[in-house]
C-alpha cells in the first residue's frame, strides 16, 4: 500500500509534468503561431504595395497554372529593394496561392527550372527550412526606368486579403494574361477618369499616369485571349464573371478595363467584410 509520503511525491511529480506540458503548449502557441500565414485584416491592407512582374513570365515561359499561382506570392513575400533570401513554408505558399502543398512542390521545381527561383536549405538550429530567392523587377530597376514597359505592377493587396487564394486556377491565369496584354491609353484614361495628363508620353505627366493609373484596356478578341491563356472558349464566361465579382475587371462592350488592383476601394473593402 502506497504511503502518504509516496502519494505526496507522486502528486508533486504529476503536477510538475502537467506544468511542463502546459508550458510547452504555451511556447508552441507563441512561436509556432508566427509560422502560420494569416491574411491581413481589411483595415490594415496596404493598397499601394506592388511587385513588378516581367510580362515574359506570363507570356513566354509556358508555366503551369500552379506555377503562375505561386509566383506572385513569392514575389510579394520577397524584398522589393534587394534580392535577399527569405523564408516561407510550402504550407504558407499554398495558403496564399490557393493551391495544394503537393502542387506547390511541383511548381517550385518548375520555377527553379525556368531560372526564376533558387532555394537553399538552412540546417542551423533545431528546425530545418528553406530560404528562397525569386527573380522579378525590383525598385532600383524601375527607378532607373529600366524594364518598366516589360512589367506588370501586381498589387500585393490581391494576395494579402485572400482574393488570390479564392480565385480559381484558370481565373488567375486569365487575370495575369489580361494584365500582360492590356494597353495603356493616356488620352482615354484622362477622359474617363477626369484627370488631365495631357497626353504627354515623354514627360512628367506620363510618369504620374504610369504610377497612379487604376486600369489599362484590353482590346483583343475573346477568342485570341483564350488562346493566349490556354483556356477553352466555353469556359470563359464564368471566369470573366469571377474577375468582375472581385472587382479586377470591368467589361465595357467588346473591351475590358483591366484593373491593377481591385477597383472601388470602398466596395472592395466592404466585399471583404
Amino acid at each position: 500500500m502506497e504511503s502518504m509520503k509516496g502519494k505526496v511525491i507522486r502528486d508533486i511529480r504529476n503536477q510538475e509534468a502537467k506544468r511542463k506540458q502546459l508550458q510547452k503548449e504555451i511556447f508552441n502557441q507563441r512561436y509556432n503561431a508566427t509560422k502560420e500565414a494569416k491574411f491581413i485584416d481589411k483595415e490594415d491592407i496596404n493598397m499601394n504595395s506592388f511587385r513588378a512582374i516581367p510580362k515574359s513570365v506570363i507570356q513566354e515561359l509556358g508555366l503551369s497554372k500552379a506555377a503562375l499561382a505561386i509566383y506572385p506570392v513569392l514575389c510579394a513575400k520577397a524584398d522589393f529593394e534587394k534580392n535577399n533570401s527569405f523564408p516561407i513554408s510550402q504550407k504558407n505558399i499554398a495558403r496564399f496561392a490557393g493551391v495544394s502543398e503537393n502542387s506547390v512542390r511541383n511548381a517550385l521545381k518548375e520555377l527553379e527550372n525556368a531560372g526564376l527561383l533558387t532555394k537553399e536549405k538552412v540546417t542551423d538550429g533545431p528546425r530545418h527550412f528553406y530560404v528562397y530567392k525569386v527573380t522579378f523587377y525590383r525598385r532600383p530597376e524601375l527607378e532607373a526606368n529600366e524594364q518598366r514597359g516589360d512589367a506588370i505592377y501586381f498589387y500585393n493587396c490581391i494576395i494579402d486579403n485572400g482574393i488570390w487564394a479564392e480565385l480559381k486556377p484558370r481565373t488567375k491565369v486569365l487575370y495575369l494574361t489580361l494584365r500582360a496584354v492590356a494597353k495603356q491609353d493616356i488620352e482615354l484614361y484622362s477622359v474617363i477618369e477626369g484627370e488631365n495628363y495631357g497626353g504627354d508620353w515623354n514627360g512628367v505627366n506620363y510618369d504620374d499616369y504610369i504610377r497612379n493609373r487604376k486600369w489599362d484596356v484590353c482590346d483583343i478578341s475573346l477568342s485570341k485571349l483564350c488562346k493566349l491563356a490556354k483556356i477553352e472558349r466555353t469556359n470563359l464566361t464564368p471566369i470573366l464573371e469571377e474577375l468582375e465579382r472581385y472587382k479586377l475587371i470591368e467589361r465595357v462592350g467588346e473591351w475590358t478595363k483591366v484593373y491593377n488592383a481591385p477597383h472601388c476601394q470602398d466596395s472592395f473593402l466592404a466585399f471583404l467584410s
